[in-house]
């Protein structure tokens, strides 16, 4: 028996690393374009492209495994049938969940490596991606967040730059506290420390303002003052860090983060559930296709197995996605949506089971 669990293993661990390395290089060959379309001609250099495209490696390597475990177990099945391995594997007393075990090692294997390593990486990469092609744009826009306090790098068109230090805002109504500005234009540099202020569109209105010269070495006072940005308001939400790239050791901080400044909501919650559970999750899609290609007949045409199969793994994600935006539309508990997400497809691979072993 653990000789046949140790060759089920291995050849799980063949067929996945297989398909994840032709998977992932016929999508980054497709990625190829969107990266061309980002790199202007004077740029359009053989090292640049390189370098991009080993920076979107680890994200497609991520986005792609579900894929990537749909079509493995699906060969892995027939190559079994068609050798009258299964056949031959059930006589000797094992059930079809007992074949299942070594796949499911394999698999999780393949998830937590995804996770722990693969995860990270992406995080890394994107942002890195994020900062090389960024510098194509004149209007830059940096956000950070530092202890309690927000700061804001913003270049303009004619190079001027204001770095902001907000020590406390409210994001929804874009009110700030403990305002200061280093606003750097042309060869004047100014200081502005403001009580409080409030950011409407393009303007950032404020109160009780002193405003230091630098290099004249004078101070203004003045009661109000506006500034205008080169971004509205609502850019600055969209110009935070996507939840998607933080890395999952710092998806607690990022949460907390983000509740300070009504930011949060059950979607984030979901996705990072959904990242730190996905070694288990993969399993369950492994389960639902070995259900469907485990019913695979010797002389069946292949392709209509894995076309299937494929289907499944579709059908699987687009669930996914609607719970997601049922999720963040209805303001559904994120725990109940992950659970409507794991549930369907384990009762349906539970279901196929059933039906081989009863065959």
């Amino acid at each position: 028996m653990k000789k046949i669990n140790l060759y089920i293993f291995g050849l799980s661990n063949k067929y996945i690393f297989i398909n994840l390395i032709f998977l992932t290089l016929f999508v980054l060959f497709i990625n190829i374009l969107e990266i061309s379309r980002i790199v202007s001609v004077d740029e359009n250099t053989f090292k640049l492209f390189i370098l991009l495209s080993i920076l979107k490696t680890p994200l497609i390597i991520s986005e792609i495994i579900p894929f990537v475990i749909i079509i493995a177990i699906s060969f892995l099945f027939k190559n079994l049938i068609s050798n009258n391995e299964l056949i031959s594997i059930r006589n000797v007393g094992l059930s079809i969940i007992d074949i299942f075990k070594p796949i499911a090692i394999s698999i999780f294997i393949y998830g937590l490596i995804i996770f722990t390593i693969i995860n990270p990486l992406t995080a890394l990469s994107e942002l890195k991606f994020e900062e090389i092609t960024s510098k194509k744009s004149m209007n830059i826009n940096s956000i950070k967040f530092i202890d309690n306090g927000m700061w804001i790098k913003n270049i303009q068109k004619n190079h001027s730059k204001n770095f902001f230090n907000i020590s406390e805002i409210n994001l929804d109504s874009m009110e700030a506290n403990n305002i200061k500005i280093l606003n750097i234009e042309n060869q004047s540099k100014n200081l502005i420390i403001s009580k409080n202020g409030k950011i409407d569109k393009n303007i950032f209105y404020l109160n009780e303002v002193k405003i230091f010269d630098i290099d004249n070495n004078l101070l203004v006072n003045k009661k109000n003052h506006e500034l205008k940005l080169n971004f509205e308001s609502n850019e600055i939400k969209n110009s935070l860090i996507n939840y998607k790239y933080v890395p999952f050791y710092k998806y607690k901080e990022h949460i907390k983060t983000l509740k300070k400044f009504n930011l949060h909501n059950d979607e984030i919650s979901l996705y990072y559930l959904s990242e730190i559970f996905k070694p288990f999750f993969l399993i369950i899609i492994g389960f639902v296709v070995m259900g469907y290609s485990g019913k695979f007949k010797r002389n069946e045409n292949f392709f209509k197995v894995l076309f299937l199969s494929v289907l499944i793994g579709f059908f699987i994600f687009l669930f996914k996605e609607v719970v997601i935006n049922f999720t963040k539309e209805i303001k559904l508990n994120f725990i109940i949506s992950y659970l409507i997400i794991f549930i369907l497809p384990l009762i349906i691979g539970i279901y196929q089971i059933n039906k081989i072993e009863n065959d």
